[in-house]
């Protein structure tokens, strides 16, 4: 039983958080990364045509949440109770909506193959919004963690949008101190620390 991860080659903003997932969990995988010159002539064969996907045993799960919950749930990382669920919940969502906002114009793909510039300062506008509600809310817990005081996948998952948002719009995290303790502590954990040192992160 091999787990496969299918997505477009480069990091790829919908499915890296799961690999920060598996990288903790230090669950084995496959990465299949197609070609975006190839994907008119292979979506067909994905269910609703998109990507990410994960396979195994040759079945597919679509959806890049519906992904990370299932390995969240395998390491015990969804939370300690329903609120605490539904808290998780609200806070990984918020990752699709700093896609959603970027998306209009793929700022951050501009920025990232490099058309810098204006990109960075609309991309940095866009985001800032999300990071002050975020630092607010840090404030309020013990700063290392979204939800009670202990790991859950929602620490992993935004934790991982912020650094790579931050790689590729410098100085975006600079007004946002305890966003970045607390996404520089998630990149320092087990399993974590290991897999961002060694991946690419000139491609987003």
């Amino acid at each position: 039983m091999v787990y496969k991860l299918h997505y477009f080659e480069g990091l790829g903003a919908r499915v890296e958080p799961a690999r920060i997932l598996l990288a903790y969990g230090k669950i084995p995988y496959e990465m299949v990364e197609i070609p975006f010159e190839k994907w008119p002539e292979v979506k067909s064969k994905y269910p609703n045509e998109k990507i990410p996907v994960l396979e195994l045993d040759g079945k597919f799960v679509p959806q890049s949440i519906a992904i990370m919950r299932y390995f969240a749930r395998k390491l015990h990382l969804l939370g300690k109770d329903d609120w605490e669920m539904a808290q998780a919940d609200a806070f990984v969502y918020t990752i699709e909506d700093t896609i959603t906002a970027l998306m209009p114009d793929m700022l951050i793909r501009k920025i990232a193959t490099g058309q810098k510039g204006e990109y960075e300062k609309e991309a940095a506008e866009k985001l800032r919004p999300f990071l002050e509600r975020l630092e607010k809310h840090l404030k309020t817990t013990n700063g290392e963690n979204l939800v009670g005081n202990h790991l859950t996948w929602a620490d992993l998952c935004v934790a991982d949008c912020w650094k790579r948002y931050g790689v590729v719009v410098p100085n975006l995290l600079d007004d946002f101190p305890a966003v970045r303790r607390f996404s520089d502590a998630v990149y320092a954990l087990p399993g974590v620390k290991e897999y961002v040192a060694k991946r690419n992160l000139k491609t987003f």
